[in-house]
């Protein structure tokens, strides 16, 4: 049975904005109570759980996610993070860091935006996707590439995990789920997320658990159920052959 003083984090059966505040949990071996919500079916995918709850839980603005933590009941999903990071010392060890640790949580929630755009909202989906995949994908990605080659730790900072890290891990791992690259440009990001993947506290979780929960909302174009990463090989480019040179004049 939970304890009452037992941290409740709230959110939809899904992966989404929580899921990095929920592999740091997991990290720390914390006990909580992932208290999970569900939409309803379609057409309407009708939030009845959650209304049910919303303005129950003396949150001062009720959304999802939310966490409760003893007295103190906040959401927004940066919000949260950074309030686990500081109560696990997971923000750095000066201000300097945290304000990297800070920067890092924004720069990847950005890229988690684009990411929403493509699987909420577009109309011709696989075109969006691909001009994604093909454009605004890679700006991120090389970002993030060049920011571990120039800072040569093992995880974003230093060599110790801090919250922005379970949140890039979390945030590239959606856009792995939807890509059909191989990512063979970034190797620094391949062995991050490898790395990751296997860290002894996390390794269960993330195969477990974690592999099978959507990132996205049923309604999503993409990602509304649990989805595995497909690489499709690259057609080398086609090169026209060139014509067989003539062959030498004869001579008396």
């Amino acid at each position: 049975m939970a304890s009452k003083d037992q941290i409740t984090l709230g959110y939809w059966n899904i992966r989404g904005f929580a899921e990095p505040s929920r592999l740091l949990l997991h990290y720390t071996k914390t006990p909580f109570t992932n208290k999970l919500y569900s939409f309803g079916d379609a057409p309407d995918f009708k939030r009845e759980e959650w209304l049910k709850d919303k303005n129950s839980l003396g949150l001062d603005f009720p959304n999802l996610p939310y966490l409760i933590d003893g007295s103190l009941k906040i959401s927004q999903a940066k919000t949260i993070l950074t309030h686990l990071g500081r109560k696990f010392k997971l923000m750095g060890n000066d201000e300097a860091e945290t304000s990297i640790i800070e920067l890092l949580i924004d720069q990847s929630n950005d890229l988690r935006q684009e990411l929403n755009n493509v699987c909420y909202r577009a109309i011709n989906f696989e075109a969006v996707k691909k001009k994604f995949c093909d454009e605004t994908l890679p700006i991120h990605l090389k970002l993030f590439e060049d920011f571990l080659v120039r800072r040569g730790k093992k995880w974003l900072i230093s060599d110790t995990l801090t919250a922005a890290d379970f949140q890039l891990f979390e945030y590239l791992d959606h856009c792995w789920l939807l890509s059909n690259d191989d990512w063979a440009e970034y190797p620094k990001i391949l062995a991050y997320m490898k790395a990751f993947r296997e860290l002894p506290e996390l390794k269960k979780y993330l195969e477990g658990e974690h592999a099978k929960r959507p990132i996205n909302g049923k309604m999503a174009k993409f990602g509304g159920v649990a989805v595995q990463h497909e690489t499709i090989k690259k057609e080398p480019p086609k090169t026209e052959e060139s014509e067989p040179a003539p062959a030498p004049a004869e001579t008396a």
